[in-house]
């Protein structure tokens, strides 16, 4: 991220831009959502509203402090008239503080990814078959934060 925005910033800034129904294009910086998302792929987030957020979606959203995350739904309720998510990086060995419906930024909805050979493929995210990898991907990221805790 530039200089010229705290990170503060950069999530009011990303904020504004998907609360006009414009889609958000992001290259991935962090390797929490590893496997999956290594760093450098271009992640494009459009608004989506929480009731329509399932388990396993991507989701950008900001934290209590205000800093703009990507992490996984891995769970999903309901309390005092507002969603709650509970989310997790892949690669993390602890879920996040819950997520209320209003901080969600957006949810990914497509990943271009640069392969060896300057080929770009791009991943439609709300298809049948990446929803499905993504739901898969929920209980092997929960499955791995058991076995850290177990051992």
């Amino acid at each position: 991220m530039s200089d010229l925005f705290s990170k503060n910033e950069t999530a009011v800034l990303f904020e504004d831009i998907l609360g006009r129904d414009l889609s958000l294009r992001v290259k991935v910086t962090g390797k929490s959502m590893s496997p999956v998302l290594r760093g450098g792929e271009i992640l494009t987030i459009k608004k989506t509203p929480s009731s329509s957020l399932h388990i396993g979606d991507l989701i950008f959203f900001k934290t209590r402090l205000g800093f703009p995350l990507l992490h996984r739904i891995v769970k999903k309720g309901y309390e005092e008239n507002l969603h709650i998510f509970r989310t997790k990086g892949d690669a993390s060995l602890s879920m996040d503080e819950p997520v209320r419906g209003p901080d969600i930024l957006g949810k990914v909805s497509r990943v271009e990814k640069q392969l060896s050979g300057g080929k770009t493929i791009h991943i439609d995210m709300e298809s049948f078959f990446w929803r499905s990898i993504n739901y898969l991907m929920v209980f092997i990221s929960l499955g791995r934060l058991i076995i850290s805790r177990v051992f």
